[in-house]
């Protein structure tokens, strides 16, 4: 499983750009419509969804939209608000372990990238034509690029804002099919790519970035 230490504690599915509207209208004294840029109005936004549902962590966001939680991004003006991976959201620390054998492909860290990726590590999966970008981390990577993970070492942790990319604590966990890998580092084009993308490309984006949790485990 993803998270070893949080074995047999409550999670459930949210959508978080739902979510995150419903919570705003709620507050009171009102915040500004731009308040959940704000990483820590944006984890308390996310502990109180917890709360109301009585889960330890949550996951979703694969294929979804993020409207409302982009405004006032850089997705806004490229209308980029289409989630491409799953985002799984627990504590700060939290420890990330492997689900498969896997080779560390890529570490890198585009701090101080306003909602950027972070300390972000990416794997080849040993047994399946896939390949994984795992963002928003902790500092600290366990692993070396080249080294072998196997199943159930720990890797990396959830990281804290603002070296995460600023962001509330989770992890972006978003998978690439080998052909479109492949096709990407052939135009040196692997170290670009983003967790976003546009509506109008829907189809192709959900065959290149297929759904993470067909791989990973959160029991």
């Amino acid at each position: 499983m993803i998270f070893p230490t949080l074995k047999n504690k409550a999670f459930g599915y949210v959508n978080l750009n739902t979510e995150a509207e419903l919570w705003l209208k709620d507050q009171k004294p009102a915040l500004k419509e731009n308040a959940l840029l704000d990483p820590e109005v944006n984890t308390k936004m996310v502990a109180d969804v917890h709360k109301k549902y009585g889960i330890d962590f949550s996951y979703g966001g694969w294929m979804e939209d993020r409207s409302f939680l982009g405004r006032g991004t850089y997705l806004e003006p490229l209308n980029t608000y289409l989630h491409l991976g799953v985002d799984i959201n627990a504590p700060v620390g939290t420890e990330i372990a492997a689900d498969f054998n896997a080779e560390v492909i890529l570490i890198d860290d585009d701090y101080p990238e306003e909602g950027g990726w972070g300390p972000r590590v990416m794997l080849k999966h040993q047994s399946k034509p896939v390949y994984f970008i795992y963002g928003h981390l902790d500092k600290e990577i366990s692993f070396t690029k080249g080294e072998k993970i196997t199943k159930g070492q720990v890797f990396a942790r959830i990281g804290k804002a603002p070296y995460n990319g600023n962001w509330f604590p989770h992890v972006h966990v978003q998978v690439i099919r080998e052909d479109f890998y492949k096709q990407l580092e052939k135009e040196n084009a692997v170290e670009d790519l983003d967790g976003y993308g546009s509506w109008e490309n829907l189809a192709n984006h959900a065959f290149r970035f297929p759904d993470p949790l067909q791989y990973i485990s959160l029991t």
